[in-house]
């Protein structure tokens, strides 16, 4: 079925900018904040190298990943042009959906503290004019139109295709561009073990620098629900000032990370389809439930609390299913449901569950150090042997359960923090590192 569709010619691309230029001045973007991106093929200038461009904004997708993730409801699709509008006066600035786009569509305004993107230039679509990028582009790389869209072409190198049916029809490049022919026999070859060290830096959308308030509030979510289970059962006390502190403190970390603070109650409004929603709310629930059962002492507030608890948990773990590991490893040691299960086995002394959370713990914390290894990646050897004494050393040794527990929190922090550290977004850009281009 024909839809609205930008199309893009990679063979006529000569990645001029134009296109770029176009969306900035139509739509009056900040400054560094550019809605529509030319990715090169060769940022190196290599001459051993293809040398092509890939022009890419929003593809306003018929399922579109960042609608579907928004806690805030902040996008909405215009039925009559099949545009992904995004409502900058519901955006909390959470960033979520610029993990949850593979193109790199949703861009983070610092200025003003919330998402931007590609509108598909609905005003002028819709009065029969093409988007301003295509009307800027100078070769006819870049149009628009009603378009049947053939997946099967969506392979040009650094194009995501994740199953998404994004509304853009690629032109598949010629055989004859994929390779240029060098007629300088003297050309430099590529030594191709130097050949990451040219290539630009990557800027992750992941860093720990920028995500260390969530490492404490993941770990905090953790920490509280182990021990709400253990206090149910009668394995611990649990006074009310203590976890009201530390409830606090958790909804201050994870408040740090949102650009509109006085709009964090629209964290829940999308419980439909967003992870991060139900984290909010299952995690909300938990609080309001737990400081019931210690106030009132009755049981049926704390099983509450404990099965809101536990899906919070799984919330959490679910939250950055869109991240791209460097191991490449489905399980993490650090997940917080396994950081729980471990603390939850402690509180409450039961010997048989710290086995196993333990040897489960190690297991996949030496599993993933060795795929980083041998991918020849950064594995921080003295990092994990500090990591591995903190999650043996108050098993093996006799001491108090709260230098124990301080100990296995210091451990934590370390695999959590790696967690970050080795996860990054599934971009473009990233696609094209990969190919070494």
């Amino acid at each position: 079925m024909k839809k609205n569709a930008f199309i893009f010619n990679t063979n006529k691309c000569v990645g001029c900018m134009a296109c770029v230029a176009g969306c900035s001045i139509e739509n009056g973007t900040s400054l560094g904040v550019n809605w529509r991106e030319v990715n090169c093929h060769n940022k190196i200038k290599h001459p051993s190298l293809p040398v092509f461009h890939f022009s890419l904004a929003c593809n306003h997708c018929e399922e579109a990943p960042c609608m579907k993730n928004c806690p805030a409801l902040a996008y909405t699709r215009d039925k009559e042009t099949g545009a992904i509008i995004h409502h900058a006066e519901a955006c909390i600035g959470c960033k979520y959906c610029t993990w949850a786009c593979p193109y790199d569509a949703p861009k983070f305004n610092p200025a003003s503290s919330i998402v931007e993107k590609c509108n598909f230039c609905v005003d002028r679509i819709s009065d029969g004019k093409q988007p301003a990028c295509a009307q800027a582009c100078p070769v006819g790389a870049l149009s628009f139109g009603q378009e049947e869209v053939n997946e099967e072409n969506h392979l040009t190198p650094g194009f995501v295709n994740m199953g998404i049916k994004p509304s853009i029809q690629l032109i598949p490049l010629r055989e004859e561009h994929a390779k240029p022919q060098i007629e300088n026999t003297d050309a430099v070859e590529i030594d191709t073990e130097k050949l990451e060290s040219y290539l630009p830096k990557s800027e992750s959308k992941v860093t720990l620098d920028k995500e260390w308030t969530l490492v404490l509030f993941t770990l905090a979510v953790a920490a509280l629900v182990s021990w709400q289970i253990a206090f149910l059962f009668g394995k611990a006390e649990m006074p009310l000032i203590p976890f009201a502190i530390i409830s606090v403190l958790a909804i201050a970390l994870t408040s740090l990370h949102i650009g509109k603070k006085f709009r964090m109650w629209r964290f829940i409004l999308n419980l439909k389809g967003s992870w991060l929603s139900r984290e909010i709310f299952s995690f909300s629930a938990f609080l309001g439930l737990t400081g019931l059962q210690i106030i009132t002492e009755n049981s049926i507030f704390g099983y509450g609390a404990m099965v809101f608890g536990i899906f919070s948990l799984i919330s959490v773990d679910m939250v950055y299913k869109f991240l791209k590991r460097k191991d490449d490893l489905r399980l993490h040691s650090g997940m917080v449901s396994l950081t729980a299960i471990l603390f939850l086995a402690w509180i409450g002394d039961y010997s048989i569950l710290i086995e196993l959370s333990l040897l489960a713990k190690a297991c996949l914390y030496v599993w993933r150090k060795q795929s980083l290894r041998k991918q020849k990646l950064s594995y921080w050897p003295v990092v994990s042997i500090l990591r591995l004494l903190a999650l043996f050393v108050p098993f093996l040794s006799q001491m108090d359960l709260g230098i124990a527990l301080a100990i296995l929190f210091v451990g934590e922090i370390i695999d959590r923090s790696e967690f970050y550290y080795e996860s990054d977004i599934i971009t473009p850009k990233g696609k094209l590192r990969k190919y070494k281009l």
